[in-house]
């Protein structure tokens, strides 16, 4: 269906009203300039749709971002810093109730408008033009509401749709106000909505509006008008906000259910919602509360990751000798329970000279390292890792190097024969104090060059040293 033929059925519609539309909304429009009505205090939108103000004004989970006046103040309500509503870092960031730190801040926002609609304060309402009083003078508010937040919009276009009697408008009221709305176009035969305008007032945005208003939108459609899909073409402003809301870029539904009944906008997105008749999307909270439990439950009845045991900082205390004594692992509290098996030996031999029957027993690998640690220690390239740095001679070493490591700590770690209980810890040891001295010296110095080199030389004796052949494990008599 071409833009044409929408406009001369909208020109009908007018026509249809009995209405003194005209003068209405001459008054209402007077009313907003009166107010201040202009660009800066919405957000710009260049095409129909969301506005932009919708799009960035629930940017806690359904938008991009904190809605405000000006690009600084919309930079500061991103940042959980909106002066206009305190707490807001707190709640952004989930931590607003601390003695539940795996509720979010959508779920923490969502219970608070379920409380506001439990107590009455906030309501939703579905009306279209239908020659009550009552409902003319709620969709001039809502009118308004799109005018000021759609300034790029014309305010005609605007009045056509909004008093449309084939367009419906869900409206979001606050103490009896409308605060904000959505209008859309609904096709029975083809069991899809098609959302014209969606808007909430600039002062009452980054409160979670936006994002009720759209799950309400989405559970009337599926329950009271047995739509499968919600449609709606989206300028590049509020393609964001909608991808958040659950809408899509690939359109799955048929494109002969669609194509010829919805109007097609130039720099516009066509973006789809399907709509799934298990989910509450009113009380989408609370089900995935629901689920999150029984899925919680299930896992505890087939694991015991929620038990948990005391730890192992008393096992980290010296002896009365000053000495650390080697944890037996198998006395760890939780390990039995968690079905843990020991690995066994490493599946490498060792074929360095002295290393015994090559086994990598805790002695074996202690004689390999010991012997690596003096062949190291004399190579022509070790005398910068000889000891530690002076720090009087280098005073701002250790704030540069952070984990610092010399030969003669390495040494003692292995003569302790209880620090290394793998060769990977040695070598990660050795690779460390190399790649300390490669941060803290520039490519061009002797130092930089000596710990290439020597780094070269350990690499290949520890390959030499050792055999990655799978060991065969001892037959069984």
């Amino acid at each position: 269906m071409t833009e044409t033929r929408r406009r001369d059925d909208d020109d009908d519609a007018d026509d249809a009203l009995g209405l003194d539309v005209d003068s209405d909304v001459e008054r209402a429009r007077g009313k907003s300039r009166k107010v201040g009505a202009s660009a800066g205090d919405g957000d710009e939108c260049n095409g129909r749709s969301t506005p932009a103000a919708a799009a960035r004004g629930e940017g806690g989970e359904g938008g991009e971002g904190g809605e405000e006046d000006d690009d600084d103040k919309g930079r500061r309500a991103r940042d959980g810093k909106n002066p206009s509503t305190p707490g807001s870092a707190s709640r952004r960031d989930g931590t607003a109730n601390a003695s539940s730190p795996t509720v979010g801040a959508y779920a923490t926002r969502e219970s608070h408008l379920r409380k506001q609609e439990r107590d009455g304060e906030l309501k939703w309402e579905v009306i279209k033009n239908d020659g009550d009083a009552r409902h003319v003078k709620l969709l001039v508010a809502l009118k308004n509401i799109f005018s000021k937040q759609l300034p790029n919009m014309p305010k005609e276009y605007i009045v056509r749709l909004v008093f449309d009697v084939r367009h419906h408008s869900m409206l979001c009221m606050k103490n009896g106000g409308v605060i904000g709305g959505i209008t859309y176009r609904p096709f029975p035969k083809q069991r899809m909505a098609e959302i014209a305008f969606c808007a909430v007032s600039a002062n009452e945005q980054v409160k979670g509006y936006g994002t009720r208003l759209m799950n309400h939108i989405k559970e009337y459609a599926k329950e009271k008008e047995n739509m499968t899909h919600l449609i709606t073409f989206a300028d590049n402003n509020a393609v964001g906000y909608f991808q958040k809301q659950g809408f899509t870029k690939e359109i799955m539904m048929e494109r002969e259910k669609w194509f010829g009944y919805i109007k097609e906008y130039d720099g516009g997105t066509i973006m789809e919602c399907q709509l799934d008749g298990h989910v509450s999307y009113v009380d989408f909270v609370n089900q995935i509360r629901e689920q999150r439990k029984a899925v919680e439950a299930t896992v505890r009845e087939m694991c015991t990751a929620h038990n948990v045991y005391p730890g192992l900082k008393d096992h980290f205390k010296p002896s009365a000798e000053g000495k650390y004594v080697p944890l037996d692992v198998s006395k760890i509290k939780g390990l039995k329970e968690a079905k843990w098996e020991d690995p066994g030996l490493p599946r490498f031999r060792l074929v360095h000279p002295g290393c015994g029957d090559g086994l990598p027993t805790k002695e074996n690998l202690h004689k390999f390292m010991r012997s690596i640690v003096n062949i190291v220690q004399a190579h022509a390239d070790a005398w910068p890792f000889a000891g530690p740095v002076n720090p009087i001679e280098v005073p701002d070493y250790y704030e540069v190097v952070k984990d610092p490591l010399d030969m003669e700590l390495i040494k003692e770690r292995v003569t302790a024969e209880n620090y290394y209980l793998s060769l990977e810890m040695f070598c990660a040891d050795f690779r460390l104090m190399f790649n300390n001295c490669r941060i803290y010296n520039s490519p061009d110095t002797i130092y930089y060059k000596c710990s290439t080199r020597l780094e070269a030389f350990f690499e290949s004796k520890i390959a030499a040293g050792v055999n990655w052949k799978i060991r065969e494990p001892p037959s069984k008599r």
